[in-house]
């Protein structure tokens, strides 16, 4: 997609991925999503969850960095304007094992070998689905389709537009198992998730069985095409845990 605001990051190394969703109708929007996920995968907010504190210190870097990217002598009046207020992203962050709390490491049970903990935070309506074969264990941060609206709770580049999404920091966490599969969309590829789930008509075969961009495409336009999904960037993340090959010994 030429013009598509959403970005997105991982590292294996790291176990992090991210997802943001920039606003289409403000300014550098781009790379203000493409700041926030590769700092949320290179070095994310301080705590499990991180307090609005600890975001707030995070993201003032990244704040500066978008506003002296921009070359402001060159914007007409009319974009410098716009540019003035910011740009504003959904984020959702997902982190695997390794984050738990000194309190958790000292108190909690050691995981076995066949689970790992999970740790998202997410700002906006930017949603992860923790699924296990067709049962959804988990959907975070939105879980029905009728609370997607047109004014989802953002991240700005501007300080002074992002006190109230710092106060809305939602996060979530838990155990998975080998086998067990993580999508990770922005909103409308989500609702069109919630919608079908709540239809009963689970959608997660189908996702897992997209093999390209190509397949995504096609599956996007026919569900734009019957009005079904709204006509918005649209991008889905998918991550298995794939059970470790079972090892045989033969024996004479």
């Amino acid at each position: 997609m030429d013009e598509c605001e959403d970005a997105f990051d991982f590292s294996l190394e790291q176990r992090r991925v991210a997802l943001a969703d920039g606003a289409t109708e403000s300014a550098f929007a781009d790379r203000w999503a493409q700041s926030l996920v590769k700092q949320f995968v290179l070095d994310p907010p301080f705590g499990v969850p991180p307090s609005e504190d600890a975001t707030q210190l995070w993201i003032l870097p990244l704040q500066e960095e978008w506003r002296s990217g921009i070359n402001w002598a060159a914007l007409p009046w009319f974009a410098e304007e716009k540019a003035k207020k910011g740009a504003f992203a959904t984020l959702l962050g997902l982190e695997f094992g390794g984050t738990e709390t000194v309190w958790q490491r000292v108190f909690s049970r050691s995981l076995p070998a066949d689970e790992m903990t999970w740790n998202a935070f997410a700002v906006g309506d930017t949603c992860l689905f923790h699924v296990r074969e067709q049962s959804l264990l988990c959907s975070f941060p939105l879980d029905k389709s009728e609370q997607f609206n047109s004014r989802p709770i953002l991240l700005a580049s501007n300080v002074i537009n992002n006190m109230s999404a710092l106060k809305d920091i939602r996060a979530a966490n838990g155990i998975c198992h080998p086998g067990e599969t993580f999508f990770l969309a922005t909103d409308a590829l989500a609702k069109w998730i919630l919608a079908n789930n709540e239809a009963g008509q689970p959608p997660w075969d189908l996702l897992r069985g997209l093999k390209s961009e190509a397949d995504f495409a096609t599956l996007v336009a026919a569900q734009r095409d019957n009005q079904s999904m709204r006509n918005d960037d649209t991008t889905l993340l998918m991550l298995e845990w794939k059970p470790a090959a079972t090892k045989t010994k033969q024996t004479r």
